[in-house]
């Protein structure tokens, strides 16, 4: 995005200022497609395409499982990749708008910005809770078979077997918050700093030199 141009003319003197027209202030963002926004768009397109394959193994394995706690496993990501193709609809029509100012581009794009940190926050906390959520299921499903009658575990193997998922959980939650942090901050979160690191700029004061 050439806020520098941008900067630029925001900070002249509102008299001796040209004001821009959307169709230039649209003309000058869609030249940036190689620039942040097209980065983080290019990146959700992925990642939907990902959720959208994913989801579409899960569709076909349903069809070809029969055991109770695959088909429990395969519904539950199914429903998961679900919620994440949604959000990511949401997302790219969050950075579609960005290229699509109003009137006021930097107020625009800030409240796009808090939008898409919104959004962010929804998709670390939904990745945080899906190993314990998804253990728990498991480990619910082997208890409610005991009790039904339809398995012979005693009270002691399921003890054990929850002794040993909570440790491996916590385990593996720890790397799971590591590892999204940084995958999210790679795909998103640097590109979003940088542009609201430009957007912060354009309230500090500039001196233009003539040339």
């Amino acid at each position: 995005m050439e806020l520098n141009d941008l900067r630029r003319h925001w900070q002249q003197p509102e008299l001796g200022a040209t004001a821009l027209s959307a169709a230039q202030l649209h003309e000058m963002l869609a030249r940036q497609r190689g620039g942040l926004i097209e980065k983080m768009r290019r990146n959700a397109r992925w990642e939907m395409a990902l959720a959208a394959l994913i989801g579409g193994l899960m569709l076909l394995g349903l069809t070809k499982t029969h055991k109770a706690v695959f088909l429990l496993y395969e519904v539950f990501s199914l429903l998961l990749m679900l919620v994440l193709l949604y959000y990511y609809y949401r997302l790219l029509a969050v950075l579609r708008q960005m290229t699509e100012p109003g009137s006021s581009v930097r107020s625009h794009l800030a409240k796009l910005c808090v939008g898409l940190r919104q959004m962010l926050r929804f998709n670390y906390k939904l990745t945080l809770w899906t190993l314990p959520y998804m253990l728990l299921l498991v480990y619910g499903f082997f208890t409610g078979q005991m009790l039904a009658g339809k398995a012979t575990y005693s009270w002691q193997t399921l003890a054990l077997a929850g002794g040993i998922v909570l440790v491996l959980g916590a385990g593996l939650q720890v790397g799971v918050v590591y590892v999204t942090r940084w995958y999210m901050q790679r795909l998103y979160g640097q590109h979003l700093d940088r542009l609201e690191g430009q957007l912060q700029e354009l309230d500090e004061p500039t001196e233009l030199t003539a040339t």
